[in-house]
């Protein structure tokens, strides 16, 4: 196929777990996303990097870590072929998984600890079919710690962090991702998921992921609120009665904390106001740094 390259380590029958990282032109992020996942303690998943076509050094950087996952007995694949964007990404990817359960990791985010895969597998049942929980924001080198929401928090929020869910696979191939939103498919996946009321709801009571903070702007919120906006229309939920006041709310806010970050610099990663040096302190899992 013309423009597609698919580096291969080993290809099982059927795993438990597909974690599949979307990319493009990630040179700078993907070995720390990389390692997150070679870490991990769990010997039933596969790791999928799915590259839209980068012309840095993302594939050569991915390509080096095949020993890792060979070693491990772990089957790990680099797919690259020109997409759409990032969702028509993510929608071909699960095409090539070959696990019960897809959990999207994006090209600098991490996985939480060693033990993220292996506690998962605890949470899985027959009445489960997407599985979600925290996830600790990171900036500055300072971390914070984001709660999940339940899924009533549809009506006005997205309560799941894509990063820091796990969802069957026949779920994400039978809804699959709406393509013409650029920010929020992610909110109106599991939207549609949850609005059929036939699918399985399970806020786990652990961090998944670490998430970088260096890619929200403005911008981004603006463009979120009105795609959110759209999902609930599209899909028969109460619009936000006045989507500018929020969006203005927002900017705002975004505002006032770049302007403090700007005065205060790493003073204002504190921790009175959430921020730790150390992950598992910002999780609450111990007082010393790990």
């Amino acid at each position: 196929m013309a423009g597609f390259h698919e580096s291969t380590v080993k290809i099982m029958d059927k795993v438990l777990i597909s974690v599949i990282t979307v990319c493009l032109n990630a040179e700078k992020e993907i070995e720390y996303t990389i390692r997150s996942v070679s870490d991990q303690k769990c010997a039933d998943y596969e790791y999928l990097i799915v590259d839209g076509g980068s012309a840095d050094s993302t594939l050569s950087i991915a390509e080096g870590y095949s020993d890792r996952f060979s070693g491990k007995n772990i089957s790990y694949r680099i797919i690259s072929q020109k997409d759409k964007g990032i969702y028509d990404a993510m929608n071909k990817a699960a095409g090539y998984a070959t696990g019960e359960w897809i959990l999207y990791l994006n090209a600098g985010d991490t996985l939480f600890d060693e033990n993220v895969l292996d506690d998962l597998t605890s949470d899985i049942s027959d009445k489960t079919d997407v599985i979600y929980g925290d996830t600790l924001l990171m900036e500055d080198n300072k971390y914070k710690l984001l709660k999940a929401e339940s899924t009533e928090a549809f009506a006005f929020c997205n309560p799941i962090c894509h990063q820091a869910s796990m969802v069957r696979k026949n779920i994400v191939q039978n809804f699959s991702f709406d393509t013409g939103y650029k920010i929020a498919s992610d909110y109106d996946f599991f939207l549609r998921v949850y609005l059929t009321g036939e699918y399985g709801f399970k806020k786990a009571d652990r961090v998944f992921c670490i998430y970088p903070m260096s890619g929200i702007s403005s911008t981004c919120v603006t463009e979120r609120e009105k795609e959110f906006n759209l999902s609930r229309k599209k899909n028969g939920l109460k619009r936000v009665a006045f989507p500018h006041i929020l969006i203005l709310k927002n900017r705002l806010i975004y505002s006032i904390r770049k302007t403090a970050v700007g005065i205060m610099g790493s003073r204002f990663y504190s921790e009175k106001r959430g921020w730790y040096s150390d992950g598992f302190r910002a999780a609450g899992l111990g007082e010393t740094d790990a």
